[in-house]
């Protein structure tokens, strides 16, 4: 799969979630197509910045327990998931206004915050399939191709 359609998928589908935010937590603001658009923008720049976070401590994780699918399928989950997490608290700051305190930050201002960013990570994974499958169903973790 070429970089440029993996980064476009990811974009398109950031900037969908963060349309969704908009529509939840800011129903009130105009023009939400051209802040979705700039939150998912951030949004794919934070993955990017958070991909060396990533890759080391995939890389730590699969060392230590091994390689195959069901251990990257485990590293996979037990890395991307939580930094996911924080990658989508910090668009949730800038989206959802009661979430500027570290206690919301971490944890979410509410059931309806912490399912957004739930479902964001759900977004975050789901994007990653078409680079899974056209790796051949191996999962992108530690020395990426393990």
């Amino acid at each position: 799969m070429g970089a440029l359609l993996y980064f476009g998928l990811k974009f398109l589908a950031y900037t969908g979630w963060c349309y969704f935010g908009l529509y939840k937590f800011r129903a009130d603001q105009q023009p939400r197509l051209t802040r979705s658009v700039a939150y998912g923008f951030l949004r794919l720049l934070l993955g990017l910045f958070f991909g060396v976070l990533i890759f080391v401590v995939s890389m730590s994780l699969i060392s230590a327990i091994g390689s195959g699918l069901p251990q990257n399928v485990i590293t996979y989950l037990l890395v991307y998931v939580p930094v996911r997490w924080i990658e989508w608290s910090i668009i949730s700051i800038l989206i959802v206004p009661d979430s500027f305190s570290f206690s919301n930050w971490a944890i979410g201002s509410g059931t309806k915050n912490r399912l957004w960013r739930f479902g964001g990570i759900v977004i975050s994974c789901l994007a990653d399939i078409p680079l899974i499958v056209s790796l051949g169903g191996v999962v992108p973790v530690g020395r990426f191709l393990c």
